[in-house]
């Protein structure tokens, strides 16, 4: 599978998850929260390995955009770490934790949103199908050792 599939994919699990623990009664919210912050986590991670880390070299003469973007994206990345540290100081069931699991979700919405829109057609220029191919392999490799 290309990186881009699987990445398209991780983004709808992620989006179903972060569905029910919206949906979920407060007393159900953090334990589900405690399945899906690691799964994030591993996401950023092996997206940053497999597919920004390469890719800003091999865009870096052909698309500016794309060779900078991995720098955008760890900005992305702490700003949600931020969120999620300051979720981690208020019980699930309180109101001040659901308001900033919103905010994650909402940040984690325009992030995928604007890769999905943006990025990924971008990617597609660089590498050909091989090298996503290749990527998409790495991806799930990754992926499967931190499950």
């Amino acid at each position: 599978m290309d990186a881009i599939h699987f990445l398209k994919q991780e983004h709808e699990k992620a989006k179903a998850a972060f569905a029910k623990v919206l949906k979920a009664p407060p007393k159900t919210r953090g334990s589900l929260w405690a399945k899906l912050q690691p799964e994030l986590e591993a996401h950023e991670q092996i997206e940053d390995t497999c597919l920004y880390e390469p890719l800003s070299r091999d865009a870096s003469k052909t698309d500016p955009k794309l060779a900078d973007w991995r720098k955008t994206h760890k900005n992305e990345v702490k700003k949600v770490e931020g969120l999620i540290k300051d979720m981690s100081k208020v019980a699930p069931e309180d109101a001040a934790w659901l308001t900033s699991l919103k905010a994650v979700h909402a940040s984690l919405e325009s992030h995928i949103r604007e890769e999905e829109q943006d990025i990924f057609p971008r990617i597609g220029k660089v590498w050909d199908e091989e090298q996503l191919e290749q990527a998409g392999t790495e991806l799930e490799d990754m992926k499967a050792k931190k499950s």
